[in-house]
Formats: structure tokens, sequence, C-alpha cells
């Protein structure tokens, strides 16, 4: 049985069909604000990187901790020698005494040892323990290092703290971001879907005479040129995603969720301006780093003061020596009196009263420089707000503009040029609408977090 070249060319094709395994794209899931603003505090490295620090600063409080507690140290000991050192001596409990000068070679009195014995006072071979204990009594520096130490956590707490908020604020951002580049890509849908029923009417005009060719072929330069504005448009969409991804440590395969429109502050100016002088952090940071150079003025101050410690020793050796015992052991006291040290002390206190008038500067700095973010963002607020209400009534008369401008095209009472500017104006409005709503979340955002949180950049313009 004989079959066609076209039939065995379909028998192939199938059976490469069959033989190549199916691969399912995977639907893109649906990523609300909230999922979004949890997974950046799970996934963030700059997140994990602070907790650690965190961590770091609460293990230094335990040994700033170990300046009160005892000290106690053993070492061992082996020693070889070149040669073993012994000593010969009399024993006391065999001693005579001899009155008699025959018996003392003409000397009226003399003594005598009948035993003498060894003691060894190094063997060739040693073996030894010592002990040593140090328990500090009164050490005023202590008090201080233990001090800074828990306001080193403090600070490690409040910048972690903050740049939690921080992250939280950048996914918002990013998260309207990428809302507003998908509202500017079915915006340019739309104009293409506008400027092809633009080009539709001016080649049924064309076809019956009433318009020449270059009518048409102006529409399809509009029509080309409003399809790469929708090219643009979804890679906007796609990079705003791919930002957000990267923020939050997912992948990009998912869809967004309009999340509830931000209001306004229902407060007055004055009472934000309160709110954010009582729990900006950046502000408390720079209280705790005024609280940091007064003890540091107090350390100083403690420098002149005497330090007392107890110590013991035990020892434990193979040789008895003189003591006739293995071992030995002493304890004692160890005052520390600072006499005189350079003028430390003295260069120490300078340098502190100087922290102290720089922390007080920085601390006044933070407070205007919160006092006018605060009414900055209180400005952009209305002044978004006034310029979202221009733009939404330029998006009426502008539809409204195409409307008349297509009925009128069609009716021959005006030139298709006039048409194409009404189609751009009114891309140009609605694509002017998206940005100002943006600017106006934006600023709302801005002026909820910065109650609280400030830019660890240091810019007001960056976040």
């Amino acid at each position: 049985m004989a079959f066609s070249p076209r039939a065995l060319n379909l028998a192939l094709i199938l059976t490469l069909l069959m033989a190549t395994p199916v691969v399912w794209a995977s639907p893109p899931r649906q990523l609300d604000l909230e999922e979004a603003k949890s997974l950046v505090l799970k996934n963030n490295p700059n997140l994990k990187t602070a907790r650690e620090k965190l961590i770091q600063a609460e293990v230094a409080i335990d040994k700033a901790w170990v300046m009160f507690k005892p000290q106690l140290n053993a070492a061992g000991t082996y020693t070889h020698h070149g040669t073993e050192a012994s000593i010969s001596m009399p024993d006391f409990n065999s001693l005579q005494v001899f009155t008699d000068p025959a018996q003392c070679n003409g000397d009226p009195f003399c003594i005598s040892f009948e035993n003498y014995a060894n003691y060894t006072i190094q063997k060739q071979d040693t073996f030894g323990l010592m002990a040593t204990l140090s328990q500090p009594l009164f050490l005023a520096r202590a008090y201080t290092t233990i001090k800074s130490a828990y306001l080193a956590v403090d600070i490690a707490e409040l910048s972690k703290a903050n740049l939690e908020d921080f992250m939280l604020h950048s996914v918002e951002v990013t998260y309207y971001g990428a809302l507003s580049a998908q509202k500017l890509s079915e915006i340019a849908k739309n104009s293409v879907k506008t400027r092809a029923e633009h080009l539709r009417i001016a080649q049924a005009k064309f076809e019956v005479g009433d318009t020449p060719k270059i009518t048409v072929l102006r529409a399809e330069i509009e029509v080309n040129r409003a399809e790469q504005d929708v090219k643009r448009a979804e890679i906007s969409v796609q990079l705003s995603k791919e930002v957000l991804a990267l923020l939050i440590g997912t992948d990009p395969n998912f869809e967004l969720s309009q999340p509830a429109e931000a209001k306004p502050p229902a407060v007055e100016l004055s009472r934000c301006i309160d709110e954010a002088l009582g729990t900006r952090r950046d502000l408390g940071g720079a209280k705790l780093e005024l609280e940091m150079a007064e003890r540091l003025k107090q350390d100083a101050w403690f420098r002149f003061l005497p330090s007392l410690a107890l110590t013991g020793m035990f020892r434990l050796s193979d040789v008895q020596g003189f003591t006739d015992e293995y071992y030995s052991w002493n304890v004692g006291l160890v005052l520390n009196l600072p006499l005189y040290d350079g003028g430390m002390r003295y260069a120490a206190l300078e340098e502190a009263r100087s922290r102290i008038r720089q922390a007080q500067i920085k601390i006044d700095e933070k407070r205007a420089n919160i006092s006018s973010e605060i009414r900055q963002l209180w400005l952009k607020i209305e002044m978004a707000e006034a310029n979202r209400i221009k733009a939404r009534r330029a998006v009426e008369l502008a539809k409204e503009q195409v409307e008349l401008a297509r009925v009128s095209f069609e009716a021959g009472a005006i030139t298709s040029l006039e048409v194409l500017d009404a189609n751009s104006v009114l891309f140009v409005t609605e694509t002017a609408v998206v940005q100002e709503e943006l600017s106006l979340q934006l600023a709302i955002l801005r002026l909820r977090a910065a109650k609280r949180m400030y830019n660890p950049a240091g810019s007001l313009a960056n976040y």
C-alpha cells in the first residue's frame, strides 16, 4: 500500500507531537499589596542584615557584663630541665648539743646533726598546675560600658524598625507605580482602537473619493505610533513587576490587585507636625546619640576613680620544696589608683562635652527638617489633588472633542489633521490623569510614612 508524501509528513508530525512532552505555563497568581508587604518583611536581604546587627548589639550587652563577673583561668605546665637540682638539709630532730671542748675541737660549745635529708628543688621533668581568680569589686567604668551597650541595642532596634517601615513604603510606591504602568498600557491600547477607527473611516472616504491618499497614510502613521506606545507601555509594566519581584523576593509571574485608595490625613497640618516630632525615628536616634554622649562624659569622670579587685592563686606542683607541700595558694586585694595619665582624662572630658553639644545641634536640626518635610508633603498633596481635578476635567473635554471631531470628519466638515490632533490630546490627557493620580497617592503615602519613618539615604526626594 503506497502512501503519499503529504500523508507521510503528517504522520511524522503527529509522531513528534506525541513524543514531545507538553509543558503547560502556570497562570500568573494574584498578588495584593498586603501580601507584597509580608513578603518583603520575610525575604528582603537588607532587613535580614538589620536583624543580624540587632542580634550582634544584644550580644554586646553580655560582653559588657563580663567586666563585673569573675575571671578564672587555669594553666598546666610541663618542663624538661637540663639537670636535676636538690639540696641537703639537716634533720633538726636529730640535733645534738655538745659542751665538752674535747668533742668540739677545743670550742666550749658546738652542735651536730645526726641525720641529713635531701630536698629536691628542681626535678629534671616537672609538671605543674596554676589557677588564678580575679573578681572586680569596684569598677566605675563598667557601669557606663554596660549602659552604652544597652543604648546601642536601642539604636539598632530603632534602625531595624525604621528600615522595615522604609521597605514597606518602598513596596507601596513600587506597587502603585506598577498599577499606573498597567493603566497607561490600557490607555495606549484604547488609543490604538481610536486611531484604527479613524483609519477605517479615512479608508472608506478615500475609496469613494472624498479624501486624498495622504489622509489614509497619515492615519496609518498614527496607528503605527500608537502601537509603539502600547509596546513601550507593556515593557514598562514588565519592568515594574520585575522591580517589585526583586524587592519582595519572588518571581515576577503575578497580577496586581487594585488596593483601596489612600486618603489624605483627616487632621490639621499642625497636628501632623506634632505627631511626627513625637514619633520620628531619626529624631529618636538623635536623642539616643545625645544620651550616648552624656554617658561618654560620665565615663570620662569615672576615669578619675580608683578600681578594686579581689585576686586569688592556687598552684600545684610535683616538687614539695621547702614547704614540704605539693600545693600553695594566696588571696589578695588589688587597688589601682590613677594618678597621672598624661592628660588623657581631661581630653576625654572635653571630647565628651563637644559630642554633647554636637548631639544637641543635631536634635534641633532634625526638628526643623521634620517640620519642613511634613509641610512640603502637605503642599504636595494639595497640589496633586488640584492637578488631578484639572486633569480629569481635561479628559472629559478631550473625549467630547474626539467624538465631535469624528462626527465632523465623517460629515466632511473638518480635515483629518484635526481628528488626529483630537486623538493625541485625549491620549495625553488620559496619561496625565494617571500620572496625577499616582502623584497624589504617593504624596499621601509619603506623608503617612513620614510621621514615623525617615529615609536612610537622607534625601526626601528619593522616597
